[in-house]
């Protein structure tokens, strides 16, 4: 990269070594935004990512068309490493709602839930989310193909412990989905998708979460009203 030119860096780092990039750059003569995105294989192939970014503002207003073509929406953070601060937040949440998904599965799975109305449940109830319900519905048909890797979320989970470390933040509840990722690693699941962790709970359980048929996309939920009756004068 040459001297006026810009460097974007769109990979999950710790927010520390955002800065350090945006240091380097800089010696060169090279401005710097550090700009991680949420959003998948689909997303990324849909132009439909969800994009963070953070730097000097006036160079992310000059490449904001850029982003806003690859991505459905653009969140400026501020300063250099915010927008790397907020990867990490989001994957957080990311974690933890997998391993809920994880556990509440085996947990209905061990009740003898039917879990075909489970899933109806997780799809229209108040905790809904269309992680949860893309994720659940393929671990009920057995379908852990890569869209992010198990292998890849325990990496991450390691950058947001670190991170949470260093501004003595609790991360009481990402410690257990770290354990549950690192034994669903050592199993050899590391390269399927992250919602392979629920093998590991699986293994200790001693159960697989599957539906008893096979089991269609669930459709969103419609109200229908009863039709007015009308007396009679």
């Amino acid at each position: 990269i040459e001297e006026g030119q810009i460097a974007i860096d769109m990979s999950t780092v710790l927010p520390a070594t955002s800065s350090r990039e945006e240091e380097a750059y800089a010696k060169r003569g090279v401005d710097f935004l550090d700009a991680p995105v949420f959003g998948s294989k689909q997303e990324s192939a849909d132009a439909k990512l969800w994009i963070l970014a953070a730097g000097n503002k006036a160079i992310f207003e000059k490449v904001k068309p850029v982003l806003e073509h690859l991505g459905q929406t653009v969140h400026y953070f501020g300063r250099n490493g915010n927008a790397a601060a907020m990867k990490l937040v989001g994957n957080l949440i990311v974690a933890l709602e997998m391993e809920a998904l994880a556990e509440g599965l085996v947990l209905a799975q061990k009740a003898g839930l039917d879990l075909a109305t489970v899933m109806e449940v997780v799809k229209v109830a108040d905790f809904r989310s269309p992680l949860l319900v893309s994720n659940g519905q393929n671990i009920l048909k057995r379908d852990f193909s890569t869209s992010f890797a198990l292998g890849l979320m325990l990496k991450d989970a390691g950058l947001i412990e670190k991170f949470a470390e260093s501004l003595e933040s609790p991360i009481p509840a990402l410690r257990v989905a770290e354990k549950n990722l690192t034994s669903a690693v050592a199993l050899g699941f590391g390269k399927e998708n992250a919602s392979a962790l629920i093998k590991a709970l699986e293994k200790e359980a001693g159960v697989e979460v599957k539906a008893r048929v096979a089991i269609k996309a669930i459709p969103t939920a419609v109200t229908r009203k009863r039709p007015t009756r009308v007396g009679r004068l």
